[in-house]
């Protein structure tokens, strides 16, 4: 490093601040001169133009102002140092450090034999060197985050900034309501998202993205998000008063991660009690984390060829971004309108009530605006519910191909029907135990209402699940862990995992297309709608990559269910099973709770069940690539 900063050239580090002046002018019209021009140096010429001499600021101090003469009395040729020594622009920066050590000098000046063309000085020469090492050692961190980070730094920005432009609509709606906690709450988490998101833009670099990248750009997204979306529950403060500034921020911080995942677990019994335009911000974050509105963010700023890696985690499936656009704008939208409608129907006139449950239910979320939403005995409330609840858990895809007529749902029919039988059974068994352990006004109803509820991970209910048997506990857990289907707002593992290992061990092939909601099987190279030429070995190869994934993502969930549901029953000294089935709830991002999920909870309870919200917001996929990129690494480094 050293070495080669010394190889350089004299040219390169020289620099301008001298002045050339005739050998009979005084002292003090040459320091004049010298300041006017703010140089640090004179070069004295005789009247032949020869150069005889060099003046620095110690020969000034020194020759006249330590010795007390008169400065207009005194010639510069009397002060000067001569002869003058110079170096050749052909030299480079070790020679002209040798030469300076050798005559005991501290400047140099350049010349092409005929001029001097500046002046190089030991100072400056030291600086450059002390630079360049600095430079070339830090070189390969700044190449790491400038490849690594920068563009994670500059798409999360983005991310933050249009997140910010959404969260305006509750804003606006809590001014106009009069309500200005609320108003105040949410316009201070707009501003910190806004400025976050314009800083971190400023220091990022939109850049390609690998799968890593993005899987580190979605987490960060709803870390940050959470964050953020916190500032109004501590502002608001619908908690009871007596906690401290720590428990204030973890609980609005586990509010705020259950709103942007979707999840639906919640601390506020009685959210009737919230204002009104605060309940929709509620359910108004679960429209922005459950529709893949980070994935379009960013889908503004790259071409369609460079979004695989992201469409495949946040749910973009197989449908290109216009199309998304379409499905979540337009037609989840209608979806919205008409299920309102139908609550309307059911007696339901409070259109804000009825909109901010119908976000909570298409984004499969289950924030309820009031502690009494759901009425056991209004069956029209119910059914509307359970279809807004299958409408969240089914594929954008399949939502798609409904509206238009380029493209048909033949894909996505095996794990649709997978999925409904799924349902089916798992109302059997959960009306059979049901009937026998607890007596409800409607055990069908409230059996196919939970069941829905559990397998789309909404996280409605209106039975308290503590009360119902361990058989009928296991049923919902199981539907938890399934989830809902590929590429839908719901989490768990995803029927669509289900079918490729289904198809794997059976050897069967139910359907051509990627129907499993692998990212895999959307970003590779491998996959048909990028390659049409697709040799025999390179797809069985591809077929085991996402065999094995969902095998990974079946394993995951399951241990890192158990571990945290051990967890918080040592730690919150809890039933077991009970401790499990809100770890599951958690991880799947459903929200179903047997009750032990309150402000009473234990700090780090709640933070394991955040940590859980977050992970399973992208069904554990980020984990999978982290393991995939070291083992990538450590075979990389192995000797051959």
């Amino acid at each position: 490093m050293v070495s080669e900063a010394l190889q350089r050239s004299v040219l390169s580090y020289m620099h301008h601040q001298i002045i050339i002046l005739d050998e009979d002018i005084d002292s003090a019209t040459a320091v004049k001169q010298m300041h006017d021009a703010k140089a640090e140096t004179i070069i004295v010429k005789n009247k032949n133009d020869e150069y005889i001499g060099i003046i620095t600021d110690s020969d000034i101090l020194d020759k006249i102002v330590m010795r007390g003469e008169d400065s207009d009395k005194v010639s510069i040729k009397t002060i000067m140092s001569s002869p003058i020594i110079t170096i050749s622009a052909k030299a480079n920066v070790r020679e002209a450090l040798e030469l300076m050590r050798l005559n005991v000098i501290k400047r140099v000046p350049v010349t092409d034999n005929v001029h001097i063309l500046g002046i190089v000085t030991q100072e400056g020469l030291a600086n450059i060197i002390r630079t360049s090492v600095l430079e070339q050692t830090f070189r390969p961190y700044r190449t790491i985050i400038r490849e690594h980070y920068k563009p994670i730094m500059s798409n999360l920005g983005f991310i933050l900034q249009f997140a910010g432009f959404l969260l305006i609509v509750p804003a606006i709606l809590a001014s106009l309501m009069g309500e200005v906690a609320s108003a105040v709450g949410i316009f201070l988490s707009v501003t910190s998202m806004s400025l976050t998101g314009f800083v971190l833009n400023s220091y990022g670099e939109r850049m390609p993205m690998n799968l890593r990248q993005a899987s580190l750009l979605m987490v960060s997204s709803f870390v940050l998000l959470s964050l953020f979306g916190s500032i109004p529950y501590i502002y608001v403060d619908p908690l009871p008063p007596e906690q401290g500034p720590v428990t204030l921020f973890i609980n609005s911080f586990f509010e705020s991660a259950s709103g942007f995942t979707t999840t639906g677990l919640s601390f506020i019994s009685f959210p009737e009690e919230l204002p009104k335009s605060f309940d929709f911000y509620r359910s108004y974050t679960q429209y922005i984390g459950g529709l893949s509105f980070v994935y379009l963010i960013v889908a503004f700023f790259y071409p369609e060829r460079k979004l695989m890696h992201i469409r495949g985690m946040i749910g973009g499936g197989n449908l290109k971004v216009k199309q998304l656009i379409l499905t979540i704008g337009v037609i989840f939208s209608f979806y919205a309108f008409i299920l309102v409608f139908f609550l309307y129907l059911s007696g339901q006139t409070d259109i804000l009530f009825s909109l901010t449950l119908i976000f909570s239910t298409v984004t499969g979320g289950g924030f309820a605006p009031t502690s009494t939403a759901l009425d056991s005995q209004n069956n029209i409330e119910l059914t509307t519910l359970m279809i807004g609840m299958i409408i969240s858990a089914l594929p954008f895809v399949f939502h798609y191909a409904i509206f238009s007529k380029k493209m048909h749902t033949t894909s996505v029919r095996p794990e649709l029907f997978l999925y409904m039988g799924i349902i089916v059974i798992c109302i059997i068994v959960f009306y059979f135990v049901l009937s026998k352990t607890l007596e409800v006004q409607s055990e069908l109803m409230a059996s196919v209402f939970h069941v829905i509820s559990a397998a789309t991970n909404s996280g409605f209910q209106f039975l308290d699940i503590a009360q119902i048997s361990i058989e009928a506990k296991v049923v919902l857990i199981i539907a938890m862990l399934i989830g809902g289907t590929a590429f839908s707002t719901a989490g768990g593992i995803k029927v669509g995992r289900i079918l490729h290992i289904i198809q794997k061990v059976t050897g069967k092939k139910f359907s051509s297309e990627n129907s499993g909601g692998s990212i895999s099987a959307v970003a590779s190279p491998y996959n048909k709608r990028y390659l049409t030429i697709e040799s025999k070995p390179t797809k069985i190869k591809e077929e085991e990559k996402i065999f094995n994934e969902a095998i990974y993502v079946v394993i995951l969930f399951i241990t890192v269910s158990l571990i945290t549901g051990t967890i918080i029953s040592y730690i919150d000294k809890q039933n077991f099973l009970d401790s499990l089935f809100h770890s599951v709830s958690a991880l799947t991002t459903t929200g179903l709770s047997t009750g032990i999920t309150s402000v009473e909870m234990d700090p780090i309870s709640k933070i394991v069940l955040i940590i859980n919200m977050i992970v399973g917001r992208f069904e554990i996929i980020t984990i999978i690539y982290l393991f995939v990129k070291i083992s990538k690494k450590k075979q990389q480094s192995r000797p051959h």
